[in-house]
């Protein structure tokens, strides 16, 4: 995936409950929710504005706690990934550990895979199982030192900034880092300064629908010069649509109308056609107008002893009247 393609995949991997749902779900619809659902695979299409062209990316969402092999091959075949554990369960770590030997044992020029190591659940500091330096020492030594972060889907804490990590690697080729492990600034950061913590967002009116860009942030010159090589700068905007019109809700009283018909009316109900529908209309006005006919002949009729009133049940009356005196049919 070093070349920027027109649509992409990323999965995002890991064990049931480490927060996987919960960083889409805050970065695409800025939403918490702390209530658990069982994934078994769920994908959100992102449009974005990369270099002044349209491309797509495909969030999947895969499952935990259940285990599909034939959907995990495809995803390691040829998606890049977004590897996530929780800071408070070491065997989510250690998950995460496995998936990326697999991944790297599936796929020859590992250092091309755009991926982000994200520890979750910042919020939760003071049940912490895995501590930053142990991780960021394995990132590091597998070149992912400068695409590790914590973050807290739950206190929106440095969400924006996986995607934005992971972005800058379409089209880029991780540095092989050195043996020796050293801490660096831009190990824990990418970041210049704290201004650049200024996102630049526009909006724009296309096709009757609202347009918003939101800027991705660019890293450091020297977090580029640290993690990449021949690193190749992208102008990357997220594209977020929002109709101006709302949908009209069809209320009860909506459903069921009354017809502006002279003599007889009859509810209708909303198993009628519409009124888009003349055919249906014509043959309704049809029968309308027939009974309509019936009941006017009916009610000029004078049998020999009275004239029949006129009730609801007046059709029976006047057939039984037609009968003979005896009251049975001949």
């Amino acid at each position: 995936m070093t070349e920027l393609q027109s649509r992409s995949q990323i999965a995002v991997l890991g064990l049931g409950r480490v927060g996987k749902s919960s960083i889409l779900q805050r970065y695409l619809k800025d939403k918490f929710s702390s209530a658990y659902r069982e994934t078994v695979e769920d994908i959100y299409p992102q449009p974005y504005d990369i270099n002044g062209k349209r491309r797509f990316v495909d969030f999947i969402d895969t499952a935990g706690n259940i285990y599909f092999p034939a959907m995990r091959k495809i995803y390691i075949s040829k998606a890049g990934f977004i590897l996530v554990y929780s800071i408070c369960d070491s065997r989510s770590f250690e998950e995460v550990q496995k998936l990326w030997n697999e991944i790297k044992s599936a796929r020859e020029n590992n250092l091309s895979i755009p991926v982000v190591i994200v520890g979750n659940k910042l919020d939760e500091e003071n049940d912490r199982q895995v501590e930053t330096f142990a991780a960021l020492e394995w990132a590091y030594r597998e070149n992912l030192g400068g695409c590790f972060i914590e973050v807290s889907a739950k206190d929106n804490n440095a969400v924006t900034e996986v995607f934005d990590m992971l972005l800058e690697q379409l089209g880029n080729r991780r540095a092989a880092q050195p043996k020796t492990f050293r801490i660096r600034s831009t190990s824990f950061t990418r970041k210049e300064n704290e201004f650049d913590k200024c996102r630049n967002n526009g909006k724009q009116k296309k096709n009757k629908k609202m347009v918003s860009y939101e800027k991705v942030q660019r890293s450091s010159k020297g977090f580029q010069d640290n993690v990449f090589d021949d690193f190749k700068e992208s102008t990357i905007y997220r594209v977020q649509r929002k109709q101006m019109e709302l949908c009209r809700s069809v209320s009860d009283t909506d459903a069921l109308q009354k017809p502006n018909y002279s003599g007889r009316q009859f509810l209708r109900s909303i198993s009628m056609p519409d009124e888009k529908s003349k055919s249906g209309y014509q043959g309704w006005n049809r029968i309308h107008r027939l009974i309509t006919k019936l009941f006017r002949r009916s009610d000029s009729i004078e049998t020999d002893t009275s004239r029949v009133q006129k009730t609801e049940g007046h059709t029976v009356m006047l057939l039984h009247n037609r009968l003979p005196e005896n009251g049975t049919r001949s």
